[in-house]
């Protein structure tokens, strides 16, 4: 299993349109996604969002880091969301 951890800032007091976007928007066509296994959008602060999302195979990720970033490019262009942090690698302990 691999997983992309992103760290995004989010407009001043848009953070919960963003994530009603990403729920209505983006989470189905996530599911249809060969390989993709969780995703995972945490309200880290009143003006962030960090997301989470782990797939099968590094491959799988890759292809759907891509599909997202595009997504958002697309989507929420609108929300002044930037991309802050991104880290992706091999899950090494999972417990759930």
């Amino acid at each position: 299993m691999f997983m992309n951890i992103r760290r995004y800032r989010i407009g001043a007091g848009k953070r919960d349109e963003v994530v009603r976007m990403v729920d209505e928007g983006w989470t189905d066509q996530l599911r249809s996604e060969p390989g993709f296994l969780s995703y995972h959008l945490v309200a880290s602060g009143p003006d962030e969002l960090v997301s989470a999302t782990a797939c099968l195979d590094e491959q799988a990720l890759a292809r759907i880091v891509q599909k997202s970033a595009a997504w958002v490019g697309l989507h929420l262009i609108d929300f002044e969301v930037s991309l802050e942090d991104q880290r992706q690698g091999k899950v090494t302990s999972h417990l759930g």
